[in-house]
């Protein structure tokens, strides 16, 4: 016996499933939400929240790169390095100190007491922070447009998520929105060194028989020393406390805000990547920067003439390409990797 089900019916279930479609629409597309606040980690809907570190983006929202504009070399080496490695990125371009007038330099720079160069890299960094704040975005990932990383890149940082995770107090039953975690500020994956805190949060999350890790007389750190009390092959994660360089540095939304503030609209004290390390420091802005140490993430040095390899340091030249502390280079292994050969060069064979 057919059922004419009345005509009400019909239009009860249609505004149902309009309505549901509308809240899977606003929960996957939050950037509409501009609460400080709030994080909101698109990338990890629906998927356990380790498994989003194999995704596009590394488990952050974006990828920038600082990227001079006529250096398409390093763009060229850059996008295809990093589509070999199974990620995606975008460009921020760099800037020419010269083209900033003194009155744009925050507090503290009125008299531009750094040089043109330090000038640029230090507002090429506020203009990819600038973008995370302008955009929206749950995170990103800024990465210097000569950094390398591991061929196992991605399995490196599930290691990190769960040290940075410990560090958090994530809750082994919590899922964050952030598979590194929820509350963090700044995660300095890419550096030339950092040292063990002494105060404040001195835990050490350690990752054992890590075989991605050089061992400790092959290092370039200034401090090797802090390693030894630990197994060959182990990796710290901990708190950042004299962090130097930043080859690569993630930021949440909520550090992004802090740091826009703090690093631009308020004073400049200094060269940026000091200037982010004094932040992190200042335990008046209750910082969450974490760090690891060796690091993921180190300056590629090209093999060329002076100029080919920094941008900063025009005078630097290499007869071969190098990156320190990273045994399975990806820039040294891009024939490799093209050819599909799991044998990889290692940079520091033990």
């Amino acid at each position: 016996m057919n059922v004419a089900f009345p005509k009400t019916i019909f239009l009860v279930v249609a505004a149902l499933i309009s309505l549901a479609v509308f809240l899977d629409l606003s929960y996957k597309h939050p950037a509409n939400s501009q609460s400080p606040t709030r994080s909101w980690w698109r990338n990890s809907k629906g998927k356990p929240a380790l498994l989003a570190i194999h995704n596009a983006t590394l488990g952050f929202e974006k990828i920038l790169v600082l990227n001079m504009p006529e250096r398409s070399d390093k763009r060229d080496a850059m996008s295809l390095a990093a589509s070999l490695s199974g990620f995606n990125v975008n460009y921020i371009d760099g800037v020419y100190g010269e083209t900033i007038p003194n009155k744009a330099l925050p507090m503290g720079q009125e008299q531009r007491k750094m040089s043109n160069r330090t000038i640029g890299s230090w507002r090429a960094h506020m203009n990819a922070i600038r973008t995370i704040v302008e955009e929206g975005l749950s995170s990103a990932l800024i990465l210097e447009d000569d950094a390398d990383w591991d061929v196992r890149v991605k399995t490196q940082l599930e290691g990190f998520a769960r040290g940075s995770r410990y560090l958090l107090n994530t809750q082994s039953s919590v899922i964050p929105h952030s598979p590194y975690g929820d509350g963090w500020d700044v995660l300095w994956v890419g550096l030339c060194h950092d040292s063990l805190p002494t105060k404040g949060d001195t835990r050490i999350y350690q990752i054992a028989n890590d075989p991605s890790v050089p061992v400790i007389d092959k290092l370039h750190m200034n401090n090797p020393d802090m390693l030894q009390p630990f197994p060959s092959h182990t990796r710290l994660i901990h708190m950042a406390n004299e962090p130097i360089c930043t080859f690569g540095y993630a930021l949440s939304r909520q550090g992004a805000l802090k740091l826009m503030y703090s690093l631009s609209v308020k004073e400049l004290r200094g060269i940026f990547d000091n200037a982010l390390m004094w932040w992190c420091q200042d335990h008046n802005n209750d910082p969450k920067c974490i760090s690891a140490s060796p690091t993921y993430f180190y300056q590629h040095r090209f093999a060329g003439g002076p100029g080919k390899s920094s941008d900063i340091h025009p005078d630097y030249a290499f007869t071969k390409g190098e990156t320190y502390n990273i045994r399975w280079s990806t820039r040294l292994n891009i024939e490799k990797l093209l050819k599909g050969d799991e044998d990889y060069n290692d940079g520091y064979p033990d």
